[in-house]
Order: C-alpha cells, then structure tokens, then sequence
C-alpha cells in the first residue's frame, strides 16, 4: 500500500511522532513516503499567539458549555502560514494520507494551508495525528485539534477515518509546568505517561496504525515513485 505521511514540526516532537507511525507501517510491509512541510518565513512564538489570542477567551467559553464548543470549533476563523512548495502537490496516487502537526490553539497554521492548497484528497481516507503540550483530554487537546482538521479535510474532499494525539512535554512559552501539575493532581499520572515512548503512546500508536490498515483498500497495481 503507498501511504504518505505529511507532516509540520516546528520544534521537533511532532516529528518524532511521525517517524514512528512511518517505522510502525514499513514494518508492516507498506511503502511509505514523506511529506515535510515547512514555512516560507519561520516566525517567534510570540507573534504566533498574537495572530490568535483574541480568540482565547472564547476557547475558555468552550470548556464550560458543550453547545458553544461545538458551534464555535466548526466557523472560527483559521488562521494560515505560507508554506514551501510540497514535494507532492497532489495525492491522489496514494492510498492513504496521514497529516500531523502541532496544536497551536486549534490547527497549526502550515497544515491549515497544506490542507487548503494540496489536490487529490477526494474520496481519500485520511489520518491525522498531532502534538501538544498537555496530555491528552477531550476538548481542550484532542477536541480543538481535530474537530478543525476533520472539518479542513472534509472540505478538501477526504474522510478522516482515523485520529491520534499524543503529549510533547513541552511547551515553547514556558507554561510546561501548568500541564504538569495539572496531570499530577487532576490525572494522578505524570505527564511523561502520556508521550510518545510512554506504554500509553505506544499502544495509540498500535491502534492509529491499525484503523490505518483497515480503511485502505486492497492492494492494485503497483506505482512508480
């Protein structure tokens, strides 16, 4: 099966990610390539968040009221990053298609835009994984990374099929120590638990892979890359 694997890692642990679902798959006897996206113009931290911390307020409003969260995570506005020419700019020879990223808020705005100009997504099945800085609850981690990017490939002309998210233990404005203390006491697992190498990484990873395999179709003829 020919799977591409596209992916934006601004510090390296989204990255880290995607190289293990790409060893997990190869070993399974898939051939896998590559998609690395990168920006035109590497921006600070600081003027990431300023492009989208008057929405943050309203990400408070979604914790506390259901209704409001799945209203606002289906017509905010998202915010886009210029990216460099993809090496595949189409995808419709592939199988399948697997698009990671950070979770900046919501959607990192490079995937934003790799999802907004790529072609042949078309009745493509999709998976998407991601990383973030705390471990991995229902709304604030999984739900505001992948409810958009369900909505982002949808448009595209993909079906997201398969999904996983998993703890950096990082966080570039320094504010690692709020989620860790968080996991500590809300959790009672230390925030390590929830990251790649972890047993509870490795086991999503197993699973992401699996549901992968179960949502390409048989084997047709072979391709020339």
């Amino acid at each position: 099966m020919n799977i591409l694997i596209a992916c934006y890692s601004r510090t390296g642990f989204t990255e880290k990610l995607a190289d293990q679902i790409a060893q997990n798959l190869t070993s399974r006897g898939h051939v896998v390539k590559r998609e690395v996206l990168d920006v035109v113009t590497k921006k600070n931290c600081w003027n990431l968040l300023f492009r989208q911390i008057h929405q943050y307020p309203l990400v408070g409003l979604s914790l506390v009221s259901s209704s409001f969260y799945k209203w606002w995570a289906n017509i905010y506005h998202q915010p886009e990053e210029e990216i460099q020419p993809p090496v595949f700019p189409d995808v419709s020879g592939f199988d399948h298609i697997c698009i990671g990223g950070p979770k900046w808020a919501y959607t990192s705005y490079p995937v934003a835009r790799y999802l907004k100009q790529i072609k042949g997504f078309h009745h493509k099945p999709v998976s998407a994984f991601a990383t973030f800085g705390g471990p991995p609850l229902k709304v604030f981690e999984l739900g505001f990374i992948f409810t958009p990017m369900k909505r982002h490939i949808e448009k595209a002309g993909g079906t997201l099929v398969s999904k996983m998210g998993l703890s950096s233990n990082y966080h570039e404005l320094h504010l690692i120590w709020i989620f860790r203390l968080f996991s500590r006491i809300a959790l009672r697992r230390p925030l390590q638990s929830f990251t790649v190498d972890s047993d509870y990484g490795k086991l999503k990873l197993k699973s992401f892979c699996d549901q992968i395999e179960q949502k390409i179709p048989p084997q047709g003829p072979q391709k020339n890359w």
